[in-house]
């Protein structure tokens, strides 16, 4: 009985030791605040191919000078919209036709394409872009019914229908001049 009574002093012994050399268990928090980011779109234009007149409908085609991005950091998850508006394309009034030529804007079209998600994006399954013939009114491009966080990349296409009836391009300089106004039309884009 001696050896269980002296064990059993030794053990609690220990066990005071061990319990005044432990350090008292103290609670730290760590917190951080995440604030939101902004919505934006880089966008850029586009030169198309030339067109020489045949007597039949033609396009003039290109894509877009550098890659586009889409970029929700807002980290709200709301829906998002990127719209576009154009103007007529023009071939401004030169120095010998002094008439400003034009084609019709709805045969100017944007194809948005592939749109890839970048790295740590949500999925782009949720992004909408379709091929949309231009308007004077505002219209959406590319679009998101919410969800996609993140970064969006993209790289449209463009197509102006020329018909066999366009004029050609006006000259401009002096008379005898082969320098040609292109038809142009400025795209103006709005993201919210």
């Amino acid at each position: 009985m001696r050896k269980i009574i002296k064990a059993a002093g030794v053990l609690a012994a220990a066990g005071i030791l061990l319990t005044s050399a432990l350090p008292a268990a103290t609670a730290d928090t760590v917190d951080s605040t995440i604030s939101g980011g902004a919505l934006a779109a880089t966008t850029s234009g586009a030169a198309l191919s030339g067109v020489l007149l045949n007597g039949t409908d033609q396009a003039a085609t290109g894509t877009s000078s550098s890659p586009w991005s889409i970029s929700d950091t807002r980290g709200t998850g709301a829906a998002w919209a990127l719209s576009v508006t154009a103007t007529v394309p023009t071939s401004a009034a030169g120095t010998v036709e002094t008439t400003a030529r034009t084609i019709p804007i709805g045969n100017l079209t944007i194809t948005p394409g592939t749109i890839t998600a970048g790295t740590g994006a949500d999925a782009a399954a949720g992004v909408s872009a379709p091929v949309l013939a231009m308007s004077g009114s505002a219209q959406v491009l590319v679009s998101s019914a919410g969800t996609n966080k993140g970064t969006y990349a993209l790289t449209p296409s463009y197509s102006l229908a020329v018909p066999a009836s366009t004029y050609r391009s006006n000259y401009f300089g002096a008379v005898g001049s082969t320098a040609l106004l292109p038809y142009v039309s400025t795209l103006t884009y709005t993201i919210s």
